[in-house]
């Protein structure tokens, strides 16, 4: 209960949920199987969610294959080191009562010294959300497979900033060297601020198997309308309200093309390569500009190579990115790599875990786990959940068929 209670209040960024929601998701897809077996899938991905992952896959289809259908697949990702979320309901809670105090001319230094302490807490505690939602329709053939695919992926990040004239203040305050007013309230600085980034598209997907001196090899693209919605989020410290992190005061959008493409090819019956390169046209959009401050959200081109070994029971697979993910300028790179294995029971059950790693050490890392129920083959239930160091937790959940 604890730890759902976490996942709850730290969502500040639950607006990405109603898109929708790398999230827990590789980046910039959501989809249970390959999330929970360490964020792989550029080699390892069934051909149903190859349009969210590596287009070329859409080729890797059996005999008795005629239509896969996500719909839907959604996830999300929170880390909460400092209990970020409680800390502004603390401050709001003291400075409510040192606003009231101040008013009337009563228990002001004992506030105010309370307030200072909930400050000093929360100075520059952080804490991020992720989400994602995929859907997609697939339609493999011998001729041409294609895929319609809509994903929405999403980050957000909050943090206190503590002034040190407020904390000089309060101190002052509580010390009986000033008499506070209420005009001194309005003039603390102190704020919560937060950014958050949300990117929409939707594409087709084709991919076709070509043949290289007597060798195949799959070439898929995607090209996409993609939308970007940045966020700036900038408050008095005291007026921190999650409902409020959406709002269009704050909103800024921009919407433009891309393409990802991908490569795969079978060394042998039981081995598969692959090769990814996700948004090759590079965007930058920037955010509104809020009390003097603005960012800029990049949507990067990613490459990620990936490998994958399965025999029809056991499946392993590694993903490494070749380029960092994208994010806001002002944050520090990330760049992952995934490792993971499934076990499938006769097509009816499946057992899968992993390990997802930031290569940059500007991440925290996670161990990912996750079943599947697939009965007949036909409808698919998916779960993974994710944990990792700094109160980090996911789930992803999805729903797949296949006819």
């Amino acid at each position: 209960m604890m730890k759902a209670n976490l996942i709850t209040r730290s969502l500040f960024s639950t607006g990405l949920l109603t898109l929708s929601a790398s999230a827990l998701a590789a980046g910039t897809w959501a989809e249970a199987r390959n999330d929970a077996m360490g964020g792989t899938g550029v080699a390892s991905a069934h051909y149903g969610s190859a349009p969210l992952v590596n287009p070329a896959l859409l080729t890797q289809f059996g005999p008795k294959d005629d239509l896969s259908i996500i719909l839907p697949s959604v996830g999300a990702r929170v880390s909460d080191p400092d209990n970020l979320v409680d800390g502004f309901d603390d401050v709001k809670s003291a400075w409510d009562a040192f606003d009231a105090q101040a008013g009337d001319g009563t228990g002001a230094d004992s506030s105010a010294t309370n307030l200072k302490q909930k400050l000093q807490d929360i100075s520059g505690h952080q804490g991020k959300a992720e989400a994602a939602a995929s859907a997609a329709i697939a339609v493999p053939n011998a001729t041409l497979p294609f895929a319609f695919v809509a994903k929405g992926w999403g980050t957000a990040n909050a943090k206190a900033t503590v002034t040190q004239s407020d904390l000089a203040y309060l101190d002052a305050v509580g010390s009986g060297a000033i008499q506070p007013t209420q005009a001194d309230l309005d003039k603390l600085t102190s704020r919560a601020e937060g950014l958050a980034a949300l990117v929409t598209e939707y594409g087709v997907s084709v991919a076709h198997q070509f043949d290289l001196a007597g060798h195949p090899v799959s070439v898929g693209v995607t090209p996409k309308v993609q939308r970007v919605s940045t966020y700036n989020y900038n408050v008095a410290i005291n007026n921190f309200s999650t409902s409020d992190f959406r709002g269009g005061d704050y909103e800024r959008s921009e919407t433009g093309g891309n393409v990802d493409v991908g490569l795969a090819t079978n060394l042998s019956s039981e081995w598969t390569v692959g090769l990814v390169a996700q948004n090759l046209v590079a965007r930058s959009v920037e955010t509104k500009e809020i009390n003097g401050i603005k960012d800029s959200f990049k949507v990067r081109p990613q490459a990620t190579v990936g490998t994958a070994w399965s025999n029809g029971i056991v499946t392993t697979a590694l993903d490494i990115d070749l380029t960092p993910a994208s994010g806001f300028a002002s944050e520090e790179k990330s760049q992952y790599a995934g490792i993971g294995a499934e076990l499938n029971a006769w097509s009816w059950a499946q057992l899968r875990a992993g390990y997802r790693a930031d290569m940059r050490n500007s991440d925290n890392n996670a161990f990912t786990a996750g079943i599947g129920l697939s009965p007949f083959d036909v409808v698919h239930l998916d779960l993974t959940g994710l944990v990792g160091s700094g109160r980090t937790y996911g789930v992803v959940a999805q729903l797949t068929y296949t006819f």
